[in-house]
């Protein structure tokens, strides 16, 4: 077989490579043909893999503050924003136009979980307990308060219509 004339595929020229008889002197020649074919097939798709797995951690990882957005949300049940920031508001603006009787049953339910869920957000986020203290000491005269980590920022302000809203954002 002339392995000019018909390269059909490179399987059959290995098995055309392994057909052909060897001398004494290529015995090693042949198995190292061998082997190099089959490693440089390791090689790439050892580099592809590694290549699918940094690009499905890339997408699919979230980070930190992703996380805890995501936890605020369930111990919450609703926070505003997304990406580099998001705010928990303790009287969103939803139950402004809302029934008096419904708001006083619903309320309290939403503050508290509110103020749990700032709680999560300040610990995990690096601030520590003083800052929630200072939030609940907060006047409305007092505006919009902020403290700084070194990767995050929160900010906060208190009006006794409006409650506490508190929005944390990455720097």
């Amino acid at each position: 077989m002339n392995h000019q004339e018909n390269p059909n595929s490179e399987q059959e020229q290995i098995t055309a490579v392994e057909d052909v008889p060897a001398a004494e002197g290529n015995a090693g020649t042949l198995t190292a043909i061998r082997s190099k074919l089959t490693g440089k097939k390791l090689v790439i798709l050892g580099i592809i893999v590694v290549v699918v797995i940094a690009v499905a951690f890339a997408f699919l990882h979230k980070s930190k503050f992703e996380k805890v957005r995501s936890e605020c949300v369930q111990i919450a049940g609703m926070v505003t924003g997304s990406g580099d920031y998001f705010t928990i508001d303790t009287y969103p603006d939803s139950y402004e136009n809302m029934d008096d009787t419904l708001k006083a049953l619903l309320l309290p339910d939403i503050q508290e979980n509110a103020l749990k869920a700032i709680q999560y957000a300040n610990k995990e986020l690096g601030f520590n307990d003083s800052v929630y203290s200072k939030m609940m000491k907060t006047t409305a005269l007092m505006g919009r308060q902020s403290e700084e980590t070194d990767k995050y920022k929160v900010s906060w302000t208190y009006h006794p219509d409006n409650g506490l809203e508190v929005t944390y954002e990455k720097k």
